[in-house]
């Protein structure tokens, strides 16, 4: 095998290592320069292995500035157990919120509905997805545990971060059925009725689900 190609698979195996360990993890951004340092080999092999990283969906190259790390993809059955990971903390935090008594602030909720219906009207899926994710904070914000609210929103951001064309065609169609159950969720809570509101929780989640496993 010519030495190009040894160089080459070289920097193929030691960039998906990275990769596949989690040394980098999404949106990580790395040069060709950077990495012909590191393993003391020219660039021309470490460009074509970030080619071949590309193609296989590990990497995404930007023209002269070296490549960020790809989002892994996950499979419908795998983002329905991320839905409903999301719907159990979601139910455990408005059960919180009853027993506490915790007063929530449905100017701002009902503010970041209206956000979220303007970013649809607007055909930006993108800020909607922004929006979406504020409106999830407020609810887990008065429970004051870091973790969990970290552990929820990287989740969220994971879903919503996914590049698989039918995904995201399903996602984007269901949004304005998301956006109907957001505002009966927050009327309900608004009325005090927070049994109603975490069982509306729980069937928006069971539609989404059965939209993207069935769709």
């Amino acid at each position: 095998m010519p030495r190009s190609k040894n160089l080459e698979k070289v920097a193929y195996h030691y960039l998906k290592e990275q990769i596949q360990s989690k040394e980098w993890l999404p949106q990580t951004h790395i040069t060709e320069q950077k990495i012909s340092t590191c393993l003391g080999i020219s660039r021309t092999p470490i460009r074509n292995a970030f080619l071949k990283l590309q193609e296989e969906g590990y990497l995404t190259i930007i023209p002269h500035k070296g490549a960020v790390v790809t989002e892994p993809k996950i499979k419908f059955k795998e983002y329905a157990d991320r839905l409903e990971y999301i719907e159990l903390m979601i139910v455990h935090q408005l059960h919180f919120i009853e027993l506490k008594e915790i007063q929530l602030d449905f100017r701002e909720l009902d503010c970041m509905l209206n956000q979220m219906i303007a970013c649809i009207e607007q055909g930006d899926s993108q800020l909607y997805n922004e929006k979406e994710r504020q409106l999830i904070r407020i609810f887990l914000q008065s429970g004051k545990n870091d973790y969990m609210m970290s552990s929820v929103m990287d989740t969220i951001r994971s879903l919503h971060q996914q590049k698989d064309s039918e995904l995201v065609y399903v996602l984007k169609k269901n949004i304005p059925k998301k956006i109907h159950h957001y505002s009966l969720i927050v009327d309900l809570l608004r009325e005090g009725q927070f049994g109603l509101s975490r069982k509306q929780v729980r069937i928006a989640v069971n539609q989404l689900v059965l939209s993207v496993l069935n769709d």
